[in-house]
């Protein structure tokens, strides 16, 4: 189905999730482009269950379907499955109350990414976590400890994963680096 055959290709998500939920409990998880969330199964049963509020938020109605019923299932009654836009949504909570925000191969995918990195600087708790996995395209220059593509690389893996509607940028990185 759609989740075994993204987790072939997403390499990281599952240590980011297991890093970022032993991390950050107690307090509300916002999942931001969270689909089918599994990145909760990813977290599993007690980590899901150790947060007072989880919030899986996408605009793909199907995708949340499947999350819907994922949730159901697991019996996850603190999960809440939010069709909304990155960019915008914010929890009834209210700003500055996320413990921890997740973006699992999902910001390359936000048309107006800056956006939603801005929006979740919003949601985000003075203490909480940010964790990112996702694609990568480095910028001609690199800080140390980066990886640092070729020109034909960054030339062409931007042209090849936007006929996916997936939007790689050499901004990424240093954006988040806030």
């Amino acid at each position: 189905g759609y989740d075994s055959s993204r987790k072939r290709l997403l390499h990281g998500r599952e240590l980011m999730v297991q890093e970022a939920t032993s991390r950050a409990c107690n307090g509300i998880w916002v999942d931001m482009g969270g689909g089918t969330g599994s990145n909760l199964d990813m977290a599993g049963d007690a980590a899901v269950m150790s947060f007072a509020k989880v919030y899986i938020v996408d605009l793909c109605v199907p995708l949340l379907e499947v999350a819907r019923r994922r949730c159901a299932e697991r019996g996850w009654h603190n999960v809440e499955c939010v069709e909304a836009d990155a960019t915008t949504w914010e929890p009834p909570e209210g700003p500055k109350k996320v413990d921890l925000l997740s973006y699992s191969y999902s910001l390359t995918m936000i048309p107006d990414w800056f956006a939603a990195i801005e929006q979740g600087k919003r949601l985000l708790a003075p203490d909480g976590i940010v964790a990112v996995v996702d694609f990568y395209v480095s910028r001609k220059r690199v800080d140390d400890g980066m990886v640092r593509h070729s020109y034909l690389q960054r030339a062409l893996w931007p042209f090849y994963f936007a006929h996916g509607d997936v939007r790689l940028n050499a901004d990424h990185v240093p954006y988040l680096l806030w």
